[in-house]
């Protein structure tokens, strides 16, 4: 017997889907809006030091979930992880201006300024965690200059002082996790960026000798290039090989949708009743949340026959149109394959709200051209994301507008005149943003064109083809008013 959804219920549940905007601080999301793809459990071990994560993966909301000890604690129930349980986790650095456990990029160029090296202001951020943690005395006051200008002149007794905490946290069989996240915000520049952050990374490798303090440092793709100077030191192929990704799989995009229904106070109990009598699958409850089984989502069914379920087999009234299942997730895909789990929240809920305007009558939750639709609203909110962190992304794409993917890389550059150039330029360094990191800081190519097509290509908004011409996927494409044979229309 086939699954059968109430479409009018589910669509009003789809439309209720949260728009969840970049996480900005360190409050934890709901229980109800923590879904733990597959992929993710490696990034929230303790031993790995680095996780790299796009824009919306989940760098920041993974660094507030584990920093709250009651979320953590639901995460480890969830995942299975029982080494989180043992973690006493604390913020080196993040977003949270108000927070006065550690240092702000203010404070840090402030402290620089005084004397310190950026190692100072590290090593001190960790020994005020981990003396408060122990609730042992303070050699200094407790404040963020007055650790880091003791540290700048007692540095042996500093370190004196972690090795006694470290024997300590491991005669109590604890672990101090130090997170580190929205490292961009370190520096206007990559020269500075290099000059703070490598300390840390070359801090967090000493630490992993240590047998109970480690680091995690949440770090942008663009952070993660091996050939890079911030990576210039003894042994850092310790901390990268080890690294884990926050990667979305398309399957775990759809399995973000499922869990929001199975949680909804309208339809969940409905929602979830039908799938245990379809597909034999049983929910659990853990703390009045209903978390997603994981064989809902480790193959393709019965996934599949959930969303055909809710949206339609085909993107049109025949399979020449395409597949539901393959299409959402290939039109949300950046030039590398990765997904923000925000895009497919923002697709459902305006294909929700498309359907019930224009087909309230539809049979199923989803209609065709209002996923289509939702699609284009995903483009949109995309784009705005990559201009809020890369700025100088825009203006070279806006130069774009209107012409036709694929381009050579000569019929590319020549949209890019100087002018647009140092717009791109501008736009970084007046929202206070990274500039293209090989355009802009790479000895042997600064100022190079082919140097700022792979900046973009490095990012996934643009990719090679097999013939070396430049092509664009759709979640950017649309969005910035560029055609491609066959795809979908941008907005007009």
């Amino acid at each position: 017997m086939a699954l059968s959804f109430d479409p009018i219920a589910l669509r009003q549940a789809l439309i209720d889907l949260p728009i969840t905007p970049a996480w900005e601080n360190l409050v934890p999301p709901k229980p109800t809006e923590i879904y733990i793809p597959l992929l993710h459990n490696k990034a929230l071990l303790p031993e790995v030091s680095i996780v790299e994560g796009m824009r919306g993966a989940g760098k920041s909301f993974w660094t507030a979930v584990l920093a709250d000890n009651d979320t953590r604690a639901l995460v480890s129930g969830f995942a299975n992880i029982q080494r989180l349980s043992r973690l006493a986790v604390r913020v080196g650095f993040g977003l949270d201006l108000a927070n006065e456990n550690f240092p702000t990029a203010i404070k840090i160029s402030s402290l620089m300024f005084r004397g310190c090296t950026p190692d100072d202001i590290w090593r001190s951020t960790l020994l005020r965690h981990v003396l408060k943690l122990l609730k042992k005395p303070f050699p200094f006051d407790d404040e963020v200059d007055a650790a880091a200008l003791w540290v700048k002149i007692n540095r042996d007794e500093a370190d004196r002082y972690l090795t006694e905490c470290d024997h300590a946290l491991a005669q109590q069989n604890k672990v101090l996790l130090l997170l580190f996240d929205s490292l961009e915000r370190l520096a206007d520049d990559w020269r500075g960026i290099r000059d703070i952050l490598s300390p840390a990374l070359q801090l967090g490798l000493e630490c992993r000798t240590r047998r109970a303090i480690r680091f995690k440092f949440f770090l942008r793709p663009d952070m993660v290039e091996e050939e890079d100077e911030i990576w210039r030191f003894a042994d850092s192929s310790k901390l990268l090989h080890s690294k884990g990704e926050l990667t979305w799989r398309p399957n775990d995009l759809f399995g973000l949708i499922l869990l929001h229904l199975a949680n909804s106070e309208t339809v969940g109990p409905s929602f979830r009743k039908e799938i245990e009598r379809d597909e034999h699958i049983q929910w659990r409850e853990v703390d009045n949340v209903f978390p997603l089984p994981r064989e809902l989502t480790a193959s393709e069914q019965p996934l599949r026959r959930i969303i055909e379920a809710l949206a339609g087999p085909w993107m049109g009234t025949a399979a020449k149109r395409g597949f539901t299942f393959t299409w959402i997730p290939t039109h949300l895909a950046d030039a590398k394959g990765r997904f923000s789990p925000r895009s497919i929240l923002l697709a459902f809920r305006h294909a929700a709200q498309w359907t019930e305007e224009h087909d309230p009558n539809h049979k199923t939750a989803l209609h065709y051209q209002g996923i289509q639709h939702g699609v284009v609203e995903a483009s949109k909110i995309r784009i705005r994301e990559v201009k809020e962190d890369y700025p100088w992304v825009g203006p070279l794409l806006e130069a774009l507008k209107g012409a036709t993917v694929p381009l050579t890389v000569d019929e590319l550059t020549a949209k890019w005149t100087e002018s647009c150039i140092n717009s791109s330029l501008e736009a970084a360094q007046q929202k206070q943003r990274l500039p293209p990191r090989r355009y802009s800081s790479d000895p042997s190519r600064k100022g190079d064109m082919q140097a700022l097509v792979d900046d973009l290509v490095e990012l996934a908004v643009l990719y090679r083809t097999e013939d070396n011409r430049i092509n664009m996927p759709d979640i950017f494409r649309v969005g910035f008013g560029i055609k491609r044979k066959g795809g979908v229309k941008p907005p007009r």
